[in-house]
């Protein structure tokens, strides 16, 4: 197994390659070949990001059809942190929910907070993932202090989805204990329209395709199908929770084949 040299080097063989990187990656079918071609990569979606904990607490109710979230009960006052990277759309009192906030993350999808006696954050503010937001309550129609969690797949969203399963996509198990959940991003892809496959198989599902370099957690990595590119071969593949599949570490932005630090799933 070849390494791949320092980021200078890198850098130049991308420049000067690029025609030839095209041509190897698109027979290895990792890349989309020219519109139109039968074999063209499906459209690309946004990428998902590394979750935090929304609270500590206990789940008291899930969601189900007559419920459009998830409880997590707790004391009065319980810390309550953002899952994820994004903006504040609405921060306010809201009728049943008695307080609310809801922030739109950079994947599109949007997360509901309802039920704090106190609010810490304000429309159009910038969260982090894992930012404490508010701090629980029982306000509005509520018969004790707990979060009352949603999921959205967009602001248009009218249903929320299920927020357990939400979650775990990207990383948290509920319950969950803030702090604990999936950390920050720890690597960076490279390149333009790289699959996200289902196993580390080259003939596995595409289950998403990355427009451009991007941050992401790698929880674990494992050996699969070999992957030629640049003149570099490899075999170890990273598993992406918040992508929901592995990449070949080609395309992981580091020297090392088989990563640093990153235990085996």
């Amino acid at each position: 197994m070849t390494h791949r040299g320092d980021s200078a080097m890198r850098a130049l063989k991308r420049t000067t390659s690029i025609g030839m990187l095209v041509a190897t990656v698109a027979a290895a079918g990792l890349v989309p070949l020219a519109a139109g071609q039968a074999s063209a990569a499906p459209p690309a979606k946004a990428a998902g990001y590394a979750g935090s904990c929304p609270t500590a607490g206990t789940v008291t109710q899930g969601w189900h059809s007559g419920h459009d979230g998830v409880d997590i009960a707790n004391n009065r006052g319980t810390p309550i942190h953002s899952t994820g990277p994004g903006t504040v759309i609405v921060s306010g009192t809201a009728s049943g929910y008695g307080q609310w906030i809801r922030i739109k993350h950079d994947d599109g999808t949007v997360t509901e907070y309802g039920h704090m006696y106190e609010r810490l954050v304000s429309v159009n503010q910038r969260v982090s993932s894992g930012q404490l937001i508010a701090r629980m309550g029982s306000e509005g129609q509520s018969t004790g202090p707990h979060l009352h969690f949603e999921a959205h797949a967009s602001t248009a969203s009218t249903r929320g989805m299920d927020p357990v399963a939400y979650l775990a996509q990207r990383g948290v198990s509920l319950p969950c204990t803030p702090g604990s959940g999936t950390p920050g991003t720890n690597f960076t892809t490279w390149g333009t329209s790289v699959r996200v496959r289902a196993d580390a198989r080259l003939n596995a599902a595409v289950v998403r395709t990355l427009t451009g370099p991007t941050p992401v957690y790698v929880q674990c990595q494992k050996r699969g199908d070999s992957v030629t590119a640049e003149g570099h071969t490899n075999d170890a593949w990273s598993y992406i929770p918040a992508l929901g599949g592995y990449v070949s570490n080609i395309y992981i932005d580091h020297p090392a084949a088989w990563l640093p630090g990153v235990g085996t799933c």
